[in-house]
């Protein structure tokens, strides 16, 4: 169901169809190496850049959302399937079995909302085919997304004329376009590379951190500037307005970020310049977000952080398992032990408590979040590339924000109620890009663990670094010290 000119799954469904057309092309860029500066952000398209469910979404789907008592929707980032693309088929097959036989009001997902890093290793036009739009060929819903630093990251001598050119192109086009040829999916309308999306029941605030490889940042005096510190100070303004409105329904706040505030990965850092920024903006709007979203690490996290001011819980996760093939583990302590869930606990450096509640280092999927006039659940979904066709995903976690309490709850969930498709062989799509062939056929399950390209990871990217130096919060000074690109701390 789609509206004013949108299309989103091919009309007939296909199985995984592998083929090998930029292989070379994917090994070569193996070895460029990214430049890495912080880029300047593409201007908003709408000033502000806010964009309604309701501009994709008919009226009659709106309204049946609004009946549900509940928007749910998918989010995960750190998709790219390059290298061993059968984790990203995997996961896109489990999130399109979770859109059948279902409705709105049986807990149908309204969209998929993208983390950032769609396209590696420079988020390349000629990798959207078979990095974006054929994995999600069969996934009938819009596809709304942040950019990561791989969509952003350039290297020497890029033919684009500007960081993130690919991004507009295929997520902020003026209108919706047919993109691709031999997929339905059309080009995605967001009015900008930071953005809000209003729907029912929720508001989401999403910013864009740049294309550091180690950590985000958001604003500078000089290549960024202070627009996006403006645009989020203005946004968080008026969620706190649109809460306090007369007659308002409640409305869940969630933040969307690529780098993550809080991460243990020990391949990556905490952004702490980064949340001071956002906290600073929320200080001075008198509003926090009920939900922090993340991706960049390539694992699942879960935190909770507890505000000293008023006691109230914001659940922070990082949700980087979605397809990319080099799972991120946590870092170990100088005893050479890994931290256990639920038992590790440390200030965050601004008076408050952060407490890890859970993380997974060994599983992809993807997270299915439900939002209500009261509650937001959310529920981590692990998918196995190996598995036997229709294995449902496993629950990796599970936790409730209760909204009027501001308190996080680990949840009990135990099914998911989500199996992969039967697959059917697939037919020949005709031609990509480049004049390579796609007629190859498939056989259910032969494409685990089969590789596209044997190319190393791209210098500059995280993949076979270990960076031990930092806690697992945003107070680490190792951490604060790591980026590359110079921040500006504005006072609170």
């Amino acid at each position: 169901m789609s509206s004013s000119g949108f299309a989103f799954a091919n009309p007939t469904y296909t199985a995984d169809n592998f083929f090998t057309y930029s292989a070379g092309d994917i090994e070569a860029d193996s070895s460029i190496q990214a430049m890495q500066a912080t880029e300047p952000i593409p201007t908003p398209q709408v000033d502000p850049p806010v964009m309604d469910l309701s501009a994709v979404l008919p009226a009659a789907a709106i309204a049946q959302i609004q009946a549900a008592g509940q928007l749910v929707f998918h989010s995960v980032g750190d998709t790219g399937g390059i290298v061993k693309p059968a984790a990203q088929l995997a996961v896109a097959d489990a999130m399109c079995a979770d859109l059948a036989n279902k409705t709105y009001a049986t807990g149908e997902p309204a969209f998929f909302y993208h983390l950032g890093d769609v396209v590696y290793y420079f988020g390349q036009q000629q990798y959207y085919p078979e990095q974006f739009y054929d994995p999600y060929r069969n996934y009938d819903a819009p596809i709304f997304a942040i950019p990561g630093n791989h969509d952003g990251v350039l290297y020497s001598q890029e033919p684009v004329s500007y960081s993130l050119q690919p991004f507009v192109e295929n997520f902020c086009a003026a209108s919706p376009v047919a993109a691709v040829p031999s997929f339905s999916r059309t080009t995605m309308t967001q009015p900008g590379c930071y953005w809000v999306l209003t729907a029912p029941f929720t508001r989401f605030i999403g910013l864009y951190s740049n294309t550091g490889e180690e950590m985000g940042v958001l604003e500078d005096d000089s290549t960024i500037g202070q627009d996006q510190i403006t645009f989020l100070e203005q946004q968080l303004a008026a969620a706190l307005a649109a809460r306090n409105a007369s007659n308002a329904a409640p409305e869940a706040l969630i933040l969307a970020v690529h780098h993550p505030p809080f991460t243990g990965s020990s391949q990556h850092f905490p952004s702490a310049a980064m949340l001071a920024d956002i906290d600073s903006c929320c200080t001075q709007a008198g509003i926090w977000p009920d939900l922090v979203l993340s991706g960049h690490a390539h694992l699942y996290e879960r935190y909770t952080r507890t505000m000293a001011s008023d006691g109230r819980e914001i659940a922070y996760v990082v949700a980087g398992n979605g397809g990319y093939y080099n799972l991120s583990t946590m870092k170990m302590n100088v005893a050479g032990v890994k931290p256990q869930p639920g038992q590790h606990s440390e200030p965050d450096g601004q008076g408050n408590t952060i407490n890890l509640d859970q993380y997974n280092e060994t599983d992809f999927g993807f997270l299915r979040i439900a939002v209500s006039a009261s509650e937001i659940v959310v529920v981590s979904l692990g998918v196995d590339p190996n598995a036997a066709v229709g294995t449902a995903p496993a629950v990796i976690d599970s936790f409730i924000v209760n909204l009027a309490a501001h308190s996080v709850t680990t949840g009990s969930a135990t099914t998911a109620n989500v199996s992969r498709p039967v697959k059917k062989k697939a037919p020949g799509r005709g031609s990509l890009p480049g004049g390579s062939q796609t007629g190859k056929t498939h056989t259910p399950g032969a494409h685990r663990g089969r590789s596209k390209s044997s190319g190393a990871p791209a210098k500059g990217t995280h993949a076979g670094a270990s960076h031990t130096g930092a806690s697992h919060t945003g107070s680490s000074k190792t951490a604060a010290k790591a980026g590359k690109a110079k921040t500006t701390k504005r006072p609170a």
